[in-house]
């Protein structure tokens, strides 16, 4: 009969296998997930930047049309 592997997940820097309860494997990991973290919101707020700039653009032609 085959064994059980013990609960576990995965870091989601590295890929190791590590406890349930930690959220990345290693101090090292930790700082990288944060770096990533901040890159990823300011990229997301970058973005939503770019679209308000673009509705108010697009707003500022569709009036001037008319």
């Amino acid at each position: 009969m085959a064994e059980r592997l013990v609960q576990h997940k995965h870091c989601p820097v590295c890929g190791k296998a590590m406890s349930v309860e930690k959220e990345t494997c290693s101090d090292e990991c930790a700082t990288t997930r944060q770096v990533q973290l901040k890159e990823k919101k300011r990229t997301l707020y970058l973005f939503y930047f770019s679209i308000v700039i673009l509705a108010v653009v697009l707003g500022l032609q569709f009036m001037t049309a008319f």
